[in-house]
């Protein structure tokens, strides 16, 4: 199927719906994992109509950008647009590109279409961080920057200090995880042209369990299971896509049935309202 997809003002698009890669190739390190199914999963996702990959040197210390680039080798890369993220702590003019290469290199591409800082650095000057960035936009390796995890005030400061456009925001939201709502996060992305894309749309799994009053009437409203509604709920809202991991199919296949269409306005606004137990930062950081 062909993935639709959202544009900004400034010209940057992406799929409204993408594959993550968490815990491929393993959480810390690359012990304990099933490469040939997440390698499978990838080309599943690719065979199916997905276009964007992500991916972060973290994951599995990098093995999941390994998983990647072997899963993509053979296909045609223009075709394909993959994301990958470096780590706060190589935040330098030094770090950033020693990043970028070891990615590339584990990608096996000579090109990143976006890439993003993983979250603010506590410990790495923000204005030394985004020169890097811009050096390797220049320099051909990386199409486009964005970051991650960032709230409102240090996205702002990544803006004054880019001279290329910070087209995404990569957050964790979902039905349930709001804390981008309360902060302005979402607000301030839809008015100033950056596209947010949310992670963990289903809360691994954890949105699906004893499903309220309020998904079950949406579901039998639109015929669609419960991810496919918390899927939709976030690519139906402004200059927001998502992206979710699975190396399952059928699991793939269910996903892929919450776009192309999209729920009305007011139960979007219903389910932002009324949708229970949501939470905020205090609360995410335990919920994980």
């Amino acid at each position: 199927m062909d993935i639709p997809v959202k544009k900004l003002k400034n010209g940057f698009s992406l799929p409204e719906f993408g594959l993550g890669t968490w815990q491929m190739g393993g959480q810390e390190s690359a012990s304990g994992t099933n490469d040939a199914k997440d390698i499978a999963g990838v080309r599943s996702a690719i065979e199916a109509g997905i276009t964007h990959i992500d991916t972060a040197e973290s994951f599995g210390d990098g093995h999941a950008e390994e998983i990647v680039g072997e899963a993509i080798r053979g296909m045609n890369r223009k075709k394909l647009f993959i994301t990958s993220k470096v780590s706060e702590e190589n935040h330098t003019c030094e770090g950033i590109p020693a990043s970028c290469k070891k990615t590339l290199k584990r990608l096996k591409t000579d090109y990143l279409d976006l890439y993003l800082l993983h979250a603010f650095s506590t410990t790495c000057p923000l204005s030394e961080a985004i020169e890097a960035l811009d050096e390797l936009v220049k320099e051909g390796l990386v199409k486009h920057i964005g970051v991650s995890n960032f709230g409102v005030e240090h996205l702002k400061e990544a803006q004054g200090y880019a001279k290329h456009p910070i087209v995404c925001n990569q957050v964790h939201y979902n039905l349930q995880v709001r804390e981008i709502e309360k902060a302005g996060l979402l607000k301030y992305c839809q008015k100033n042209d950056v596209m947010l894309v949310a992670y963990r749309p289903v809360q691994k799994g954890k949105l699906l369990e004893g499903v309220p009053k309020i998904m079950d009437e949406l579901c039998v409203k639109y015929q669609k299971t419960p991810a496919q509604i918390a899927i939709n709920w976030l690519i139906s809202q402004q200059n927001v896509v998502t992206i979710a991991k699975t190396s399952d199919p059928a699991h793939l296949k269910e996903n892929l049935g919450g776009i192309g269409w999209n729920l009305t306005e007011g139960d979007i606004e219903l389910l932002r309202k009324d949708y229970p137990g949501q939470v905020f930062i205090s609360d995410v950081i335990a919920l994980g």
